[in-house]
């Protein structure tokens, strides 16, 4: 088994989601354990609906969550048959249903606490490892999703969570390889994880290759592959200076 991690920019798009199916396709004899970010920036959109929110501009954030929502519905239906794309997109609107019910709570609590961020934020990697999952299925490639809130278990340090690495592994022993050794590829959303009692956390900014990472280690996986858009690890953020070096070994 490997598990492969892909990155925001990677399943940012109907046409980067594309891509990722047919990387993990070439790889399907290794038994791959898929890892995804949420889609392109959606982090950063959910965690400017909740500011908002928390301001008392609760218009402007049921606004912004439309947005969002109508992005997410627009890029899912190129990734299913006719068929399928209204189950889709109520499935996406069912999620976008639960942001609009927390949105109207913040604004009315008026403050954005730890727990808060967690919730919110959790929708991306929610959402893009559903529509991910859809995409394989399209390909007729067999796909079983799982909420990694089911498996990775945290203390309750909200937004900086710590995961309790005993309890998590036995979990991800008994969940994962038997999905795999039925010959699906289990796709899981990277960042989200839960308390024991079942509440919402995260791993921190950046925390989808510390699941993959997780995951991997509880497999236990033959190799961990961060995939992402650019050609390793830098000596320099490409965004910034455009004349960095790939670091060959680190």
């Amino acid at each position: 088994m490997i598990v492969m991690k892909f990155g925001g920019t990677s399943v940012e798009s109907a046409e980067a989601i594309t891509r990722v199916v047919s990387i993990v396709a070439e790889r399907l004899s290794r038994r791959p354990v898929v890892v995804v970010s949420a889609m392109g920036k959606t982090t950063n959109r959910l965690l400017q609906i909740a500011d908002e929110a928390a301001r008392g501009n609760r218009q402007h954030a049921l606004e912004l969550t439309h947005d969002l929502e109508l992005f997410h519905v627009r890029e899912a239906r190129h990734l299913v048959c006719a068929d399928d794309q209204a189950g889709i997109e109520a499935l996406i609107r069912e999620h976008f249903k639960d942001i609009e019910d927390l949105v109207r709570g913040l604004s009315v609590l008026g403050e954005l606490t730890p727990r808060s961020v967690d919730a919110i934020s959790a929708y991306g990697e929610r959402l893009s490892s559903l529509i991910v999952t859809q995409a394989f299925r399209f390909h007729h490639i067999t796909a079983e999703h799982v909420d990694s809130r089911e498996l990775i278990v945290t203390d309750r340090r909200h937004t900086q969570a710590a995961p309790i690495l005993d309890l998590t592994y036995s979990r991800i022993r008994q969940r994962i390889p038997p999905l795999v050794a039925r010959g699906a590829v289990v796709v899981m959303g990277g960042f989200i994880a839960a308390t024991e009692d079942g509440v919402t956390t995260t791993l921190g900014r950046g925390g989808s290759d510390f699941s993959a990472s997780i995951i991997g280690a509880g497999i236990p996986a033959e190799e961990i592959q961060i995939w992402t858009d650019v050609d390793g690890m830098l000596t320099c953020d490409p965004r910034i200076c455009d004349n960095g070096h790939r670091v060959r070994t680190i």
